[in-house]
C-alpha cells in the first residue's frame, strides 16, 4: 500500500499533466480536500488521484475542469468528502497524539513568554494540569482556524474571509493570555514550584526542533494517515 505522502508526491505531480487553468482548478479542489480534518488523510488522498485521473481523461476528450465539476467545484468536493468516513474525533487525538511534542514545546515557549509580562513565576500543581489541558485545546483551535481559513480561500476570494481569520487569531490569542493568566492569579492555591520563565523557553527551543525532525522523518514520511 502507498504511504499518504508518496500518494500525496503523485497527485502532486500528476496535477502538472493538466493546462494552466484546469490545474489552477484542481489545485484548489486539492487544497480544499486536504484542509479537511473529517476525513482520513489517507483516503482523501486516494479520492483525489480517482478524480484526477478522471479529470485526466476527461481532458483529454475536450472537457474543461469546470465542466467536469458541473462549473461548482466546492459543491463537488463536499459531495465527495461526505462520501468517505467522517473521523473527526479520531483525526483531532490522533492529530494531537502525533504532534504531542509539538505542543508541548509550544505551550512552554507560550507560558514562558506570557510569564515575563504576568511576573508568573510559580507553577502551582493544582491548577498546572488544567492550564496545560486548556493551553492543548486553545493551540488546536489555532490549527483549526488555520484549516477553515485555506478550505475558505479556496475558492472565495473575499475580504471578510480575512478579517473573520484575524478576528478569531485576536480573540484566541486573548484566550491565550488568560489560559496563562487566570491560574496564576485567581487559582494560586495549593503548592508550588518556582520555575523562571526563561527555563520553559529554554525546553520549548530544545522540544521544538526535536519535534519537528520527528514529525519529518518518522510520522509524515511512512505513515497511511497521517494529517
Amino acid at each position: 500500500m502507498k504511504s499518504t505522502d508518496k500518494l500525496m508526491r503523485e497527485n502532486n505531480v500528476k496535477s502538472l499533466r493538466l493546462n494552466n487553468t484546469d490545474r489552477e482548478t484542481f489545485e484548489n479542489y486539492m487544497t480544499y480536500v486536504r484542509a479537511d480534518l473529517s476525513v482520513n488523510p489517507h483516503a482523501s488522498e486516494k479520492m483525489l488521484n480517482r478524480i484526477l485521473h478522471q479529470l485526466l481523461q476527461a481532458e483529454k476528450e475536450g472537457t474543461l475542469a469546470m465542466d467536469f465539476f458541473n462549473h461548482d467545484p466546492k459543491a463537488h468536493a463536499k459531495n465527495e468528502i461526505k462520501k468517505l468516513p467522517n473521523e473527526t474525533i479520531t483525526n483531532i487525538f490522533k492529530y494531537i497524539f502525533q504532534h504531542i511534542l509539538l505542543f508541548i514545546g509550544i505551550f512552554c515557549f507560550l507560558k514562558g513568554f506570557i510569564g515575563f509580562f504576568i511576573g508568573a513565576k510559580r507553577l502551582y500543581i493544582y491548577t498546572f494540569p488544567l492550564m496545560l489541558i486548556v493551553g492543548f485545546i486553545i493551540i488546536f483551535l489555532f490549527i483549526w482556524v488555520i484549516f477553515k481559513t485555506v478550505q475558505m480561500q479556496c475558492f472565495t476570494k473575499s475580504h471578510w474571509t480575512s478579517i473573520g481569520t484575524y478576528i478569531s487569531i485576536i480573540l484566541l490569542l486573548f484566550a491565550t493570555f488568560y489560559v496563562f493568566f487566570v491560574p496564576q492569579s485567581l487559582l494560586a492555591i495549593g503548592p508550588y514550584l518556582l520555575i523562571s520563565n526563561w527555563t520553559f523557553i529554554i525546553i520549548s527551543f530544545i522540544v521544538i526542533p526535536v519535534s519537528l525532525y520527528i514529525d519529518h522523518h518518522f510520522i509524515n514520511k511512512d505513515a497511511n494517515t497521517s494529517l
